[in-house]
C-alpha cells in the first residue's frame, strides 16, 4: 500500500502541525508528502489511498485553487481522506458549500451513521472556521451541535472529518487505512 500525504498548507513550518503528526501515525506504512500545487495526475494516480491534510486557520489559498485540485483527483480510484480543509476541499469538489462556522476547541461529536473510521460519541479536536454544507452525494457520518464532521461520499471511498485527528483521535487514521 502507497500513501500519498497533501498538503495544504500555505507556510511551510504549518506542515510541522498539520501535516507531520499524520506522517508519524502513519509510520512504517510507505507514504510520501507532496504540496497540492507540486501534484500532478500520474502522481495522484500512483498512490493507493491520499490524505489531504489540514492547515491553520489563516491558510485559504487552498479554496482559490478548487478547480485545479479537482482536476488532480478526478480520476483517482482509490480511498481519500480529507482532513479539516481536506474535508471541505473534498465536499466542494461534489458540489457542497463552504460557510462560514468556527469550532475551536474540543467537541463532543455524535456517530449518526455506522461507518468504518468511528463508532459511538467521542471527543474530537475542532480547529476551524469554516465549515460545509454537505451536498445530496454525501452522508454525514458523524456530527457537532454546529456541523457535520464525518462525511462519506455516497458511490466513492471518499471520507472527510472536519475535527483533526491526529491530536486526539488517530485511530480514525488507522481505521481508514483499513478501508
Amino acid at each position: 500500500m502507497k500513501v500519498l500525504l497533501i498538503s495544504t498548507c500555505e507556510h511551510k513550518l504549518s506542515e510541522r502541525e498539520f501535516v507531520r503528526p499524520i506522517s508519524n501515525i502513519l509510520g512504517s506504512v510507505s507514504h510520501e508528502i507532496f504540496h497540492y500545487r507540486d501534484c500532478t495526475v500520474e502522481i495522484v494516480n500512483s498512490f493507493d489511498k491520499i490524505l489531504i491534510c489540514g492547515t491553520s486557520l489563516q491558510d485559504n489559498k487552498y479554496l482559490d485553487d478548487i478547480n485545479f485540485i479537482e482536476a488532480l483527483l478526478s480520476n483517482f480510484s482509490g480511498s481519500l481522506l480529507g482532513i479539516c480543509s481536506g474535508m471541505q476541499i473534498l465536499c466542494s469538489m461534489f458540489g457542497s458549500s463552504v460557510i462560514i462556522n468556527s469550532e475551536i476547541g474540543m467537541s463532543e461529536v455524535r456517530t449518526k451513521r455506522v461507518n468504518p473510521i468511528s463508532e459511538g460519541n467521542f471527543q474530537a479536536y475542532c480547529l476551524h472556521t469554516k465549515s460545509v454544507i454537505a451536498s445530496d452525494n454525501f452522508l454525514v457520518m458523524a456530527e457537532t451541535d454546529n456541523s457535520p464532521q464525518i462525511v462519506k461520499h455516497k458511490h466513492k471511498n471518499f471520507f472527510g472529518v472536519l475535527f483533526h485527528p491526529e491530536v486526539r483521535n488517530e485511530s480514525v487514521v488507522e481505521k481508514f487505512l483499513k478501508i
